[in-house]
């Protein structure tokens, strides 16, 4: 298998060797090498040889590096991890980085965000999140930079907000996000409607710190910011949590979790969250297999 994709190799590695009169060849054989291990490249990938596919694009950046093509080199660099994903995240990831450097170095920093935000995704996949919260900031940090980047310099926020409260156990850091991306959804009117699920998120927090007093003060701060927010669903089982946590009353909290459930389910983060203010309420049976709750 891979012949033919080997004989490119091959074609490519004397193309770089040359010959007596290599030195007046200049930069056209790496040009030439290059396009060989490109073909060798798509050959191999077609015969799912990932390994000699990623060994050969970066062969590929090799060549663009001798002829100072930085931003040739990034995308093959980038070729090269594409392909490595089938078979080794830290491979890839490595290869992302670099490719990270040279776009950026080159200022495009657009490019160098979107390329850790998909590293992030990467890891969150394989289940890392604390390596994926470590590239969501890094790809939020040159995402803020980006006039054009603020909505994925948002969601890259919300990822990080999530898993810093559920597996970092850092509640306060979390609800600070949570609040300030619903201020930002309120002054844009194509996403202000989002504002409501960010404030029930971080209501959800205060709840979790087991504060009563500041998770009333958090809903009255975030029905005098929206209007909408107060009658909202979101708003109003907020709201009935609130009362139901400072009377310690289970069974209506419970109740006003199910009436929302009903009609919006809850996904697995709230869930999670609300399991845990119910439990400091009144300790009942553990979470049950993936990640489902009894709330009642």
């Amino acid at each position: 298998m891979g012949e033919a994709a080997r004989d490119l190799l091959s074609k490519a590695d004397k193309k770089l060797k040359g010959g007596l009169l290599s030195f007046l060849s200049g930069s056209s054989r790496y040009d030439e090498a290059c396009e060989l291990y490109q073909q060798a490249a798509n050959q191999f990938k077609l015969q799912k040889m990932w390994q000699d596919a990623a060994e050969a694009f970066i062969r590929c950046a090799h060549c663009q590096h001798q002829l100072q093509s930085a931003t040739e080199e990034a995308n093959f660099l980038m070729e090269a991890a594409s392909v490595m994903r089938k078979y080794s995240t830290s491979d890839a990831v490595e290869q992302y980085n670099k490719a990270v450097e040279l776009y950026s170095a080159a200022g495009r920093f657009a490019q160098s965000a979107k390329i850790l935000k998909q590293v992030a995704e990467l890891y969150e996949g394989d289940g890392d999140y604390e390596r994926a919260v470590q590239f969501y900031r890094r790809a939020a940090d040159l995402f803020e930079m980006d006039d054009y980047g603020k909505s994925q310099l948002t969601a890259c926020m919300l990822k990080i907000a999530e898993y810093i409260a559920r597996y970092e156990k850092k509640l306060e850091e979390a609800i600070q996000i949570f609040e300030k991306e619903g201020q930002k959804a309120l002054q844009n009117s194509l996403i202000q409607f989002g504002a409501k699920e960010h404030f029930l998120k971080a209501g959800i927090l205060h709840l979790a710190t087991n504060d009563a007093v500041n998770a009333k003060l958090a809903y009255e701060k975030y029905e005098a910011m929206d209007p909408r927010f107060g009658p909202s669903r979101e708003g109003q089982l907020l709201k009935a949590m609130v009362e139901a946590f400072e009377q310690n009353n289970v069974d209506q909290f419970v109740e006003a979790i199910h009436e929302y459930d009903t009609i919006t389910k809850l996904d697995a983060w709230k869930t999670h969250f609300l399991y845990n203010v119910k439990e400091q309420m009144a300790p009942s049976a553990p979470e049950g297999e993936g990640g489902e709750v009894d709330l009642t």
